[in-house]
């Protein structure tokens, strides 16, 4: 009797010990899984923000091409002596104005993924965008002793596109591999500190 006892107690050990590894098993199965998933997930939305920080670098190239494209047709009227003779294609005015609303949904998009301090920067190249936007117009629309002052600052404000460009994707690059962001020292602080100098809003 006693030995069948023992011999119970021994089966009763031993089928509460497979349900306790059993258990466990499957709790670090359940965990595994949900490290897993998270990796997953977290490499998704990586690869999600990596597509916006390119559309928008791309998108803001565009901008550029668009504006310099008006500066070219604009340029001609100040090398005639008559200012006006140089009539300016309405679609490139079209093509410009589709590429700044471009580079503003672009950049909502960054904002949408983030991180903030990216956001920030995204929203720079917009703003530089619009101010090449505005500059263009009065560059249209100057006299021909405003001419010079006019394009310089259609100048400066590519240039800005350029250089906002330049430190998102560089700061967006970091963000990506691992490291603290925004990136500290020149040329890599906020672009929009200061207005460029002689410009007239």
């Amino acid at each position: 009797m006693d030995a069948g006892i023992a011999a119970l107690a021994v089966a009763v050990v031993g089928v509460v010990g497979a349900l306790g590894g059993a258990r466990i098993g499957g709790r670090s199965a359940v965990d595994a899984a949900a490290v897993a998933g998270a990796k997953t997930q977290e490499l998704s939305r990586m690869q999600v923000r990596r597509d916006a920080y390119a559309d928008l670098g791309t998108s803001a190239f565009l901008f550029t091409r668009a504006a310099r494209a008006v500066e070219v047709a604009i340029t001609p009227r100040f090398q005639s002596p008559d200012v006006s003779w140089a009539t300016i294609d309405p679609a490139l005015y079209g093509a410009l104005d589709a590429a700044l609303g471009d580079v503003a949904h672009k950049a909502m998009l960054v904002q949408l993924h983030g991180p903030a301090e990216i956001v920030g920067l995204a929203w720079d190249i917009s703003l530089h965008c619009e101010r090449t936007e505005r500059g263009l117009s009065v560059y249209a629309d100057a006299r021909r002793s405003e001419a010079a002052v006019a394009r310089h600052n259609v100048e400066e404000a590519l240039e800005g596109v350029s250089k906002a460009r330049g430190v998102f994707l560089a700061n967006g690059r970091a963000h990506l591999d691992g490291l603290s962001v925004p990136l500290q020292g020149e040329p890599y602080l906020r672009t929009l500190a200061r207005e460029p100098e002689g410009y007239e809003e």
